[in-house]
C-alpha cells in the first residue's frame, strides 16, 4: 500500500525492489484533461512512524520505519500537517469533480444514443425533449467545472480556466516547499470549493431526479435494440 493507494509489487526473477516516493495517490482525472499550472498530485507523507508489509503465499512480514523531517526546513510538524490536510482536501474535491464529469459525459452519450433511436417515434417527442433538456443542463454544469474547449497545452492561453483548474492551481502553489497554507489560500479554497459544490449539487439532483424520470419514460416504451437503416 502506497499512502492511501494499494499498489502491487511487480515480480521478476531475481531480486525485487519497490521504491516509495512518499507521495499519496493523485486525484482521479479523465481522458484528455488539460490544466493550466494545475496539479492533481496527492500530498507527501508526513514525518513519522510507518510500517511496510510484505505478503507472500499467505505469510506476512512487517517492518517499521521512520520518515524524518528535512533538517534544512524550519517548518513544524503542525505546519506540515496543515499543508498535508489542505492538499488532501483539494485532491479529494478534484477527484469528486472529475468523477462527476466522467459520469456526466457518459450520461450525455447514452441519452444521445437513446434519443437517436427514438427519433422517428411519434410518441416519443416528450422523452426526446426531456433528454435534450438534461443534456443542455449538464453541459452548462460541465462547462462551469472544466474548460471543455481545451485541446492542447496552449489552449488555456486562449480560453479562461474553470473551477477545477482554479482548485488544481491551489494544489500547485501550496505544494511548493514545507509551508502552512496562507490565510488567503485557505479563504480561496473555501470559496472555490463552495462554487464547485453548488455545481455538483445541481448535477447530483439531475442524476437523482431527471435522469430517473427519463429512464422511467424510456422503459414505458418499446424500443428496438437493433435498427437497420433502409
Amino acid at each position: 500500500k502506497r499512502g492511501d493507494e494499494v499498489e502491487p509489487l511487480p515480480l521478476k526473477e531475481g531480486s525485487n525492489r519497490f521504491v516509495w516516493d512518499m507521495s499519496y495517490a493523485d486525484a482521479e482525472t479523465f481522458e484528455g484533461m488539460i490544466l493550466w499550472w494545475g496539479s492533481t498530485s496527492g500530498p507527501v507523507a508526513l514525518p513519522g512512524e510507518y510500517k511496510v508489509k510484505l505478503s507472500v503465499n499467505g505469510e506476512e512480514e512487517v517492518q517499521s520505519f521512520k520518515i524524518l523531517a528535512d533538517p534544512r526546513s524550519s517548518a513544524t510538524q503542525a505546519d506540515l500537517k496543515a499543508q498535508f490536510d489542505y492538499i488532501m482536501q483539494v485532491r479529494d474535491k478534484l477527484s469528486e469533480t472529475h468523477k462527476a464529469i466522467t459520469n456526466l459525459r457518459n450520461a450525455k452519450t447514452q441519452i444521445k444514443e437513446v434519443n437517436d433511436k427514438l427519433g422517428d417515434n411519434e410518441g416519443a417527442k416528450e422523452i426526446i425533449e426531456l433528454g435534450k433538456t438534461i443534456i443542455k443542463e449538464m453541459t452548462t454544469i460541465e462547462e462551469t467545472l472544466y474548460q471543455t474547449k481545451n485541446r492542447s497545452g496552449q489552449d488555456p492561453l486562449n480560453y479562461p480556466i474553470r473551477l477545477n483548474n482554479k482548485l488544481a492551481h491551489l494544489n500547485s502553489l501550496t505544494s511548493v516547499g514545507d509551508n502552512r497554507p496562507t490565510d488567503q489560500a485557505v479563504v480561496f479554497k473555501k470559496e472555490i470549493t463552495a462554487q464547485i459544490d453548488a455545481e455538483l449539487s445541481k448535477l447530483y439532483s439531475i442524476f437523482d431526479n431527471k435522469i430517473i424520470e427519463y429512464n422511467n419514460k424510456v422503459k414505458s416504451m418499446t424500443i428496438d435494440a437493433v435498427t437497420i437503416k433502409k
